[in-house]
């Protein structure tokens, strides 16, 4: 198999870290650049990557998200930011005597475009280090503390945190998940919905079969449950305070 495909096809989730285990300058460096890499629209690049190196800035963010110990365990924890504030130095420097609006970026479309850069640098990051021999756990459980984060992390207006990524060694190994059957997610030409209630129970049933240890419903429970009610129920209030939304 192609060594690429062969890396992503062994991609899984750990949460459990080695402690004591580093991440050299130049893996950084290297797993930065490769974020960096990850195209944008635009070539915007709206996304900032904030290194949290300080222990007691570290344990600051375990105390705000005590279900993800692993943050404290990692070698490396990045918090990942949409990032507008370049584009509003951009919006600055060509109309300060035009008084032009920047009004424009308060569209939800915009959030959409920021939060997929974002999402695609993560991406490259992920592989990357995993390429390196290393273990990787996306924290998106971080926009619960989206509001503390925002002081904690000195983010400007038009920037917030949208989940982290903890890069380590790690300590336990961990099975590969199984995924939708393509069936489910990939289609010729139009979505297709004759099928999916049925490939959602065959899923379901792989997925008992499986026997996760933090999965407490079946897989169809599990998200008619969560979807009952925001994830983040001031989410949106914080979102407009920092300049999105905000019409």
């Amino acid at each position: 198999m192609n060594p690429t495909l062969a890396l992503i096809d062994q991609h899984r989730v750990y949460r459990e870290f080695d402690p004591n285990a580093t991440i050299s300058d130049a893996d950084l460096t290297a797993i930065i650049h490769a974020a960096q890499r990850a195209p944008s629209w635009m070539n915007g690049q709206h996304y900032s990557i904030i290194n949290v190196s300080d222990p007691a800035q570290r344990q600051a963010i375990v105390e705000l998200q005590p279900k993800n110990p692993q943050i404290g365990q990692c070698s490396v924890f990045l918090v990942f930011v949409i990032d507008g504030y370049r584009a509003f130095l951009a919006n600055q420097s060509q109309n300060q005597d035009e008084g032009v609006s920047f009004a424009g970026f308060a569209d939800a479309d915009t959030l959409i475009t920021l939060t997929t850069d974002a999402a695609m640098a993560a991406q490259n990051a992920t592989l990357a280090a995993e390429s390196l021999g290393y273990a990787t756990c996306p924290i998106g459980g971080l926009r619960q503390a989206g509001k503390a984060l925002i002081d904690l992390l000195a983010l400007p207006k038009y920037t917030y945190p949208i989940f982290g990524l903890c890069i380590g060694t790690p300590a336990v190994d961990m099975p590969i998940k199984p995924r939708l059957p393509m069936d489910a997610v990939f289609f010729d030409n139009r979505y297709q919905t004759d099928a999916l209630p049925k490939l959602l129970a065959q899923y379901e049933q792989t997925m008992l079969e499986f026997g996760e240890a933090r999965e407490k419903l079946p897989y169809r429970q599990k998200f008619a449950q969560f979807y009952r009610q925001p994830y983040v129920a001031e989410g949106e209030a914080w979102l407009k305070s920092q300049g999105f939304l905000d019409q």
